[in-house]
């Protein structure tokens, strides 16, 4: 994971006298309020919850178009060997979904646990970034029922 507090030079910028050794990850202005690590995992959490619940309604489109097109092929009388790729295909896109329903479960009880521990962490994360801290209450409200509607 990056860290805004160590960075790292190139071998050559460390040993070239003709070039002042420059940070290779430089801060940006509207990074200076993440200085502390609880919002940076917090960050991280909702990143990697974000990223899951867009592949997860991804492939869910997926598997419903592909579904759609098997059966587009069975009504016009495809050929069996097109049939059957189709269903592989069906059963790819099918076969993708629990592992990232699995991975969106452990996130969202690992964002879950950080964001609610006891009462006054609770405001505390809350004092440091409000804005962040709402929009990843909103995601996990989000990712908990979109995994309530699969049981």
């Amino acid at each position: 994971m990056y860290s805004p507090h160590i960075a790292l030079m190139s071998a050559v910028q460390a040993v070239d006298p003709r070039n002042p050794a420059k940070l290779r990850f430089g801060r940006r202005d509207s990074e200076a309020s993440f200085t502390d690590p609880r919002l940076e995992q917090l960050i991280v959490y909702r990143a990697l919850l974000e990223n899951l619940l867009q592949q997860k309604i991804h492939y869910e489109n997926e598997g419903e178009i592909e579904r759609q097109r098997l059966e587009r092929f069975r009504s016009e009388g495809a050929d069996q060997r097109q049939l059957h790729v189709q269903e592989q295909v069906v059963k790819k896109a099918q076969a993708l979904l629990p592992g990232i329903v699995f991975k969106m479960r452990n996130e969202v009880d690992k964002l879950q646990r950080f964001l609610n521990p006891t009462e006054g962490q609770e405001h505390e994360l809350r004092q440091l970034d409000a804005e962040l801290y709402d929009r990843s209450c909103d995601l996990l409200k989000k990712c908990q029922l979109c995994l309530e509607t699969l049981q």
